[in-house]
């Protein structure tokens, strides 16, 4: 008997230690990453998560879960509210403009996750990882995983979005955003502009640049200045020393005869811009903080190559 009274609290004891190192997974480990949808440019995408396995709607302990790509992560704020907690949706705030989207639940960054390949991962439930090739980006299909499947199988089917409150709809981003697009500055996969010499005196240069990533382009222009034309504070305005308009769309393209700047310092400094059809003129780019480069001319445009200023398509920067 007395064995008996002293191994009855050394196996509750243990039972107990046993649950306490237990990770807590209940309420959030059913969510799965089911749908993935982006245009070309990467500006207007949603992911759509679901629960799996016959969920009750319980799984509302989402607070400081992670949702992440190779290049961005976004914690979600907090836990949900009871009710059926079937669908999450995150998108970007182009997708949320577009006719037929459901609202939302987060709102997510242009370029969340590449549409060249990406690995879409959610805390350490789920991860969905989709190539070179599998994303489609004609506007209307999206990349979608079978949750309840042992396989993870992935097919194309028509977008269909669902938020928290079930609403359900359908998107069409085929037609790509309006207005020109800045020009790649490297993030979410372009390529960056790059200047390198042709003549050992500076004279000659030449400026490679992502023609590929970003539609809505008719030409581009090349603009430039010295140190002096430089704003001393963010949002000021950049002076130029001189414009070559129409380069057309083909890189590299050769600038010879590239002027020393009459400043004194022997700096030169070179934006390159793209125009639409219509001749308004793409954004210049932003600062650290955010503000957009600001030209001479009308509402921050060159003034020379183009008169008007349109920054509403943000594929670029």
């Amino acid at each position: 008997m007395k064995s008996c009274r002293w191994l009855t609290p050394i196996i509750v004891c243990s039972v107990v230690l046993l649950w306490s190192g237990m990770p807590a997974w209940s309420g959030v480990h059913l969510w799965r990453v089911t749908e993935l949808f982006s245009n070309a440019d990467g500006t207007i995408q949603f992911i759509e998560m679901t629960t799996c396995c016959g969920s009750a709607g319980g799984e509302i302990f989402l607070n400081n879960q992670h949702l992440s790509s190779n290049s961005h992560d976004f914690i979600f704020p907090g836990n949900l509210g009871p009710g059926t907690n079937h669908h999450i949706l995150l998108g970007t705030a182009a997708f949320a403009a577009l006719p037929g989207a459901p609202t939302p639940n987060h709102i997510i960054p242009a370029n969340f996750f590449s549409t060249g390949g990406d690995t879409i991962t959610f805390a350490v439930y789920d991860t969905m990882i989709f190539g070179a090739g599998t994303l489609p980006t004609n506007g209307t299909s999206s990349l979608n995983k079978n949750q309840d499947d042992a396989t993870d199988t992935a097919f194309v089917a028509v977008n269909s979005p669902t938020n928290l409150s079930e609403t359900t709809g359908s998107v069409n981003a085929g037609s790509g955003p309006s207005g020109p697009p800045a020009v790649p500055d490297g993030r979410a996969g372009t390529t960056p502009v790059t200047v390198s010499l042709l003549s050992p005196d500076g004279t000659s240069l030449r400026v490679s640049y992502d023609t590929a990533s970003c539609t809505n382009v008719s030409n581009h222009h090349l603009l430039y200045g010295q140190r002096s034309g430089i704003p001393s504070t963010s949002g000021g305005t950049w002076t130029l020393l001189g414009t070559i308009c129409n380069i057309g769309n083909t890189s590299p393209y050769d600038w010879i005869g590239v002027p020393s700047p009459p400043d004194g310092n022997n700096l030169i400094w070179v934006l390159l811009v793209a125009t639409d059809s219509s001749g308004a003129e793409g954004s210049w780019g932003v600062s650290s903080a955010g503000a957009e480069r600001l030209g001479p001319g009308n509402n921050g445009a060159d003034g020379v190559c183009s008169v008007v200023k349109d920054v509403a398509n943000t594929c670029g920067q």
